[in-house]
């Protein structure tokens, strides 16, 4: 009996151990099996699925894990732009697609050990290579630069742009890194150069680009543009009849900034429209507060840029903004600006005659310089013409007092008033008050002032007038 007891727990414990075993390699393989998926699923998270070559994410962690302190200086990134908008408008969808599947393949048939590429985005590829020195890598670069340019074989223009940067020891953030070079890649694209090659400067520089860029939107979000007005008055009276609405960034830390200092980053970042609409709220705002005062017969001009203009519900925002005031429509006039020219010609001018449908007036900011020429008299349904302070300067001269007079004739014979800009000194108010001109403006009458000081300005002017005249 005691050695069939003892056979008998014998034989359990092996089942238990044989049951434990088969238990532990169990969960193991369960483990394995698990790891297995999750590094699927991280490969295919990093993963472009219309190519098949990695994304971003793809990029970043390579960028972390793969370059080391030791071998920074030896990589070189690429950040490269395929022109999506001329292939499909001349070539299709199709060959675009075939475009960007073609530049994945050649890229991943390019990377060597320790190399690695990426698609960032719709049309942007990054290329992470290592040579020993510039002059191998653009040969290198430039080389498969002209391969990708083969595939779609268009000699009308390059629809590959690029720039490329050897790291420095401080290059660790490739978020950074990728936005400053994108940002240099923009300087080339559409031009008939290929490769930019950026230096450690114009990285600098588009950093503080980028900075400047989230300095602007956290100025948009907490209200830190003001309305400033600049007064115009007639000609013949100098009474005060309108005024120019002006942004003006008061800046936390700067204090207060002209426009000259924000403008040209809110066009490049795309947030030039924002604060379009931001000013015409403002100046919506004030209209109404006006509408049953002393002030109502004053008019206040709105700068749109013609990039806001070309956008597709333009209109549709300049009504909803609108329509929470009340305000006589013609006492609001939008004043096209010639610091861009239209992203969408065709739209912007009939964005324009559909603000004229609603009762605003329109004025032609700057005739005789930049994007504003005098095919706009007929283009726009303008009502007013505001001639450039250049023109203005050029009067000391038979021939510039000749055109100034000329211009001034040529609008009124379209029915258009005009409006002289840069009236500052007595000179320039003697001289443009003996012309034909409708309207005056310039610091010669007002300088640029906050909004809120605006009613006590025109009570102050007025009372000064009235010294003047003796009435």
């Amino acid at each position: 009996m005691g050695n069939e007891k003892f056979i008998s727990e014998y034989i359990l414990l092996i089942i238990f151990a044989v049951f434990v075993c088969a238990a532990s390699l169990f969960f193991v393989l369960l483990k394995l099996k698990i790891k297995k998926i999750e590094r699927q699923s991280k490969i295919k998270e990093m993963t472009d699925y219309e190519t098949g070559i990695g994304n971003l994410s793809y990029f970043e962690h390579h960028f972390c894990n793969t370059i080391s302190d030791y071998s920074r200086h030896l990589y070189y990134i690429a950040y490269i732009i395929v022109d999506g908008n001329y292939i499909q408008l001349y070539h299709g969808e199709e060959v675009f697609s075939d475009v960007v599947k073609n530049t994945a393949s050649v890229l991943m048939s390019a990377v060597t050990p320790n190399e690695f590429a990426a698609r960032i985005s719709e049309t942007g590829f990054a290329f992470a290579f290592r040579e020993m020195n510039d002059e191998d890598a653009q040969r290198r670069f430039g080389a498969l630069l002209d391969e990708l340019e083969a595939y779609i074989n268009d000699d009308s223009k390059p629809v590959f742009y690029a720039s490329v940067y050897n790291l420095g020891k401080d290059d660790i953030n490739s978020k950074v890194l990728l936005f400053n070079l994108r940002r240099n890649c923009n300087k080339i694209f559409g031009s008939d150069k290929h490769i930019i090659l950026c230096d450690s400067g114009s990285i600098h520089t588009a950093l503080e680009q980028k900075r400047m860029k989230d300095s602007v939107i956290r100025g948009l979000a907490n209200r830190e543009f003001k309305l400033f007005l600049q007064f115009i008055v007639d000609n013949k009276t100098k009474e005060i009849i309108s005024a120019e609405a002006l942004s003006r960034w008061v800046h936390p830390e700067y204090g207060i900034l002209p426009p000259g200092k924000y403008i040209a980053t809110m066009e490049s970042a795309g947030l030039i429209s924002s604060l379009d609409y931001y000013m015409f709220e403002e100046i919506c705002k004030l209209l109404q507060e006006w509408s049953n005062s002393d002030f109502s017969h004053i008019s206040l001009s709105c700068n749109f840029t013609r990039i806001t203009l070309s956008e597709e519900n333009f209109v549709d925002k300049i009504i909803e903004i609108a329509a929470k005031y009340n305000f006589v429509r013609d006492r609001l006039v939008i004043e096209i600006t010639e610091d861009a020219i239209e992203k969408n010609r065709k739209r912007a001018m009939n964005n324009v005659n559909e603000c004229k449908k609603l009762g605003f007036r329109i004025a032609l900011d700057d005739l005789g310089s930049g994007y504003t020429s005098l095919a706009n008299l007929c283009d726009y349904p303008i009502d007013i013409v505001k001639i450039d302070r250049d023109i203005l300067l050029k009067t000391d001269t038979l021939r510039g007092k000749a055109l100034f007079e000329g211009v001034i004739a040529l609008s009124h014979s379209l029915n258009l008033k005009v409006v002289c800009e840069g009236v500052e000194t007595n000179e320039h108010h003697k001289l443009v008050s003996a012309t034909r001109c409708d309207y005056l403006q310039g610091w010669y009458y007002s300088k640029p002032i906050p909004s809120k000081e605006g009613e006590e300005f025109i009570r102050q002017y007025e009372k000064k007038q009235k010294l003047l005249t003796g009435i």
